[in-house]
């Protein structure tokens, strides 16, 4: 834990024991950090997780992250909005900030402490991971995310050839260079003496490539919004020919029969417009249908039933901030991915 989470929790601690006028004790080891109420009818010990800046597409890994905590799991944070507020309740997130808003609900407690702000500036953007050398910042960086994207679709595609990963990812040979060097020094890529190469700590990259993915993938390769007249296009669509799949609600409705899709998320190849013509979709900041370039070159098994990896099925599902997304999110990761990420 470094300075600045801290800093932090001290903050949201101090704010959270003058608006509620109890006394809390924190714990904090190299392995957790812990915050005990021993007050009065309270006998209560949260085991904390910090997250400088939490957004909407951060809260289904948060959630995931909580679940596996000791005690009664909380959330420190720097700021949560009013409309963030909303999303970690809706979720059952216990949380505290810095600015003095709090949601516990850990009943016979309850507090609920909202319209807090930063009385001072704070800079709460996510650059990298804590771990990584900002010089080496360009891992999870677009062109490296993608190189990361097809090793975990693909296994063993790390033995592959350079020029090969390249084509699949649809970088630069000599980005894939510069990022596998990069895997290797911070532990994600070893050397075995028998097997070659290996992708290592998997879920940690997974973890990577779903906070990159909304931020520094989907903008680069969105084509828009669009609503559609017909609630049947998904049917009647010839998808192979127009080289599109389906992602997010409508491929997890289908892997799953567990949700309802309300938005439908289409990957498309270079027949965008043909897509969009044939379609008669109109452009709607607020429709129901969202185009997304394809930024990979390579098939899996999903691919014969017009879907998108189940990775970023996963992905989609998990940075909404739906509590029904991200539990259908879930599943798939029991059923696709844990067997092999574990």
């Amino acid at each position: 834990m470094n300075d600045a989470e801290k800093d932090i929790i001290t903050n949201a601690v101090t704010h959270l024991e003058e608006e509620t006028g109890f006394r809390f004790t924190t714990y904090i080891t190299d392995e957790k950090v812990e915050l005990v109420l021993r007050e009065k009818e309270y006998n209560l010990k949260f085991t904390i997780e910090v997250v400088p800046a939490v957004n909407k597409t951060k809260l289904g890994i948060i959630k995931n992250r909580l679940k596996g905590l000791e005690s009664i799991p909380l959330l420190i944070t720097q700021i949560a909005t009013n409309d963030i507020t909303e999303l970690l309740k809706n979720l059952d997130i216990n949380f505290i900030d810095a600015a003095g808003n709090a949601y516990i609900n850990v009943p016979p407690l309850y507090i609920n402490i909202k319209g807090q702000k930063i009385t001072r500036n704070v800079e709460t953007k996510r650059t990298v991971n804590n771990n990584i050398a900002v010089k080496d910042a360009s891992i999870f960086q677009p062109a490296g995310l993608q190189i990361i994207f097809a090793l975990l679709c693909n296994p063993k595609l790390e033995r592959n050839p350079y020029r090969e990963i390249a084509e699949m990812a649809n970088v630069a040979l000599g980005t894939v260079h510069t990022t596998m060097k990069l895997l290797e020094k911070y532990g994600f890529l070893i050397n075995d003496e028998t097997q070659g190469k290996k992708l290592t700590n998997k879920k940690e990259l997974l973890k990577e490539w779903i906070l990159g993915y909304p931020v520094k993938i989907k903008p680069k390769y969105f084509a828009g919004k669009y609503i559609t007249e017909n609630p049947e296009f998904v049917k009647t669509t010839d998808f192979k020919y127009f080289g599109a799949l389906l992602g997010g609600e409508t491929a997890a409705a289908q892997i799953t029969n567990y949700l309802r899709p309300l938005i439908h998320t289409i990957y498309i190849g270079d027949k965008i417009g043909e897509f969009v013509l044939r379609n008669r979709l109109k452009k709607n900041p607020n429709g129901n249908v969202e185009i997304v370039k394809k930024f990979w070159n390579f098939a899996d098994d999903n691919e014969t039933k017009n879907i998108v990896p189940a990775i970023l099925v996963y992905t989609d599902l998990i940075t909404t901030g739906d509590p029904r997304n991200i539990e259908t999110a879930n599943i798939i990761y029991e059923r696709e991915l844990a067997g092999y990420l574990n």
